[in-house]
């Protein structure tokens, strides 16, 4: 996990310096065509957990109203109840493909955003009424999440995000396994490079 950590790092400090070589070297005149997105979240699941979390996106505009992104996300909570099991400490770290589509390039811009990427899913799982059989698991899911949100330009290089939508951590066709999704709401802040 580490090394996909500092990997995920290495990638992204090389993704802003490209970005800044290749923004100093364009006109004042043309738009800013690589973003960071850094965002708060917070996931009402349908068992009415809270999960909490933040995420960073590099992105990258593919034409004037949609843009590509790659981005990682960490999200928990301290309990949770799912499938007769009582879960503890459930930490998930996602990361995803964001693709942002903005209906116009007014300074207030509505937009839909879709992800889909890969969680890494650790908790701790007692099976209900049983407190000796806690155990730690370590796994990994489909991660996807849909919404639609506001951007509102302050300036060139500031953009403040709302969104609302829907994710699921780890999604599968089992129906046992442990799913957390729901409502979701996002805030954060689009920085143009």
């Amino acid at each position: 996990m580490r090394k996909f950590i500092l990997f995920t790092l290495y990638i992204s400090v090389f993704s802003y310096a490209s970005a800044q070589s290749l923004t100093q070297n364009e006109n004042s005149t043309k738009s800013k065509h690589y973003h960071i997105i850094a965002e708060y979240q917070i996931l009402k699941s349908t068992h009415s957990t809270k999960f909490k979390g933040f995420n960073v996106i590099f992105s990258k505009n593919i034409t004037a109203k949609k843009s590509l992104g790659l981005g990682i996300e960490y999200a928990c909570a301290p309990f949770h109840g799912d499938n007769g099991y009582y879960l503890y400490h459930l930490n998930f770290i996602p990361v995803f493909i964001d693709y942002r589509y903005h209906f116009n390039q007014k300074r207030l811009s509505p937009f839909v955003i879709a992800d889909v990427g890969y969680s890494f899913v650790t908790y701790e799982r007692e099976l209900i009424g049983s407190p000796s059989s806690r155990e730690k698991i370590k796994e990994g899911g489909i991660y996807l999440q849909g919404d639609f949100g506001f951007s509102y330009k302050l300036n060139k290089y500031i953009e403040p995000l709302l969104s609302i939508g829907f994710k699921g951590f780890h999604n599968s066709f089992n129906n046992l396994d442990i799913n957390p999704h729901g409502l979701t709401f996002r805030a954060g802040l689009l920085i143009n490079l």
